[in-house]
């Protein structure tokens, strides 16, 4: 049929190459942005979870993040128990030491320059040890922020306090994370107070030949008696919280390993879902040219057809 008011095969030629160049714009947007989601190429109900998926990934790798800073923090808290225990563990030899009556008093007023000097040091390093600015060692507890709704989703660290004049404000029993040292009561004046009181720092300035010290002191053999009934019980207490820690620790690394392997599972989710299959996308955009091709070849064609109406009227 030769007809001019309709060129059907024309237009049919000229709407696939329309729709096919709107398919290219997508193909080529996929493969150049390397993602499926992007504006203009987006599968359909596939943006938000995409977008959810990669929020949770970045989410665990934070977290990854946090359990590593806490970890550290962790190993800080450990190798500064390990210290003190081995100040106490000194301390309590020269206790020991000191409690016999046969010493002379110039003797234990040197064993008790010692003593305070290791007692101002386990002090030291209980009350100013700090990680990235925040002390440590004055029993506040670790608390890592894990990414997850819900306060219940973190990961909480029992932290005891390491100072030696530190005690259960409230009595009753000793608790993991609460005093290293175990201390039940407030340690007395004179090194006294029993086995379960905390040290006493308190100051005492010199009397005669006794030099100043501290109420906890060795200068005489019934206060280095009595500070050794404390330490014998400390010493027990602290080497407990150093083995607490090193659970901590052991802990929080399996909390790593989990964490890692979360990441690792959320972006591999985001990635199949949203990123671009390179393979599939490159397939189907040289169909796509080709079709384009054909098509527009096949719209010359058509064009062309109309021209042997001229032929007819000649």
């Amino acid at each position: 049929m030769s007809i001019v008011n309709y060129n059907y095969a024309s237009h049919v030629a000229a709407n696939t190459i329309n729709r096919n160049e709107s398919i290219m714009d997508k193909t080529m947007a996929r493969i150049a942005s390397g993602t499926k989601v992007g504006a203009g190429h987006a599968d359909s109900g596939t943006y938000a979870l995409y977008t959810n998926m990669t929020v949770e990934g970045k989410e665990s790798r934070a977290a990854l993040v946090n359990l590593n800073s806490g970890l550290a923090r962790m190993k800080l808290v450990e190798s500064t128990g390990m210290a003190i225990h081995k100040i106490s563990i000194r301390m309590q030899e020269l206790a020991t030491t000191a409690s016999n009556t046969l010493l002379p008093a110039a003797d234990r007023y040197a064993m008790d320059a010692e003593f305070q000097a290791l007692l101002g040091e386990w002090d030291r390093l209980a009350s100013q040890t700090r990680y990235n600015g925040n002390l440590v060692m004055t029993g506040t507890d670790l608390t890592i922020n894990m990414g997850e709704a819900g306060t219940a989703a973190n990961v909480t660290v029992l932290v005891d306090d390491w100072q030696p004049d530190s005690f259960v404000a409230a009595g009753g029993a000793y608790t993991a994370g609460e005093i290293a040292t175990g201390a039940l009561v407030v340690g007395a004046a004179a090194s006294a107070g029993g086995a379960t009181a905390a040290m006493n720092l308190t100051s005492v300035v010199s009397a005669g030949a006794v030099p100043a010290t501290r109420q906890e002191n060795i200068t005489i053999a019934a206060n280095a008696a009595l500070s050794r009934a404390k330490l014998d019980s400390i010493t027990g207490y602290l080497a407990g919280a150093v083995g607490e820690v090193a659970g901590d620790i052991q802990s929080l690394e399996f909390a790593i390993e989990a964490a890692s392997g979360q990441a690792v599972a959320r972006e591999l989710g985001a990635s199949l879902i949203g990123d671009t299959d390179y393979a599939t996308e490159t397939a189907k955009l040289a169909s796509q040219q080709v079709i384009s091709q054909a098509a527009t070849a096949i719209l010359a064609q058509a064009n062309a057809r109309s021209a042997t109406i001229l032929t007819l009227l000649k």
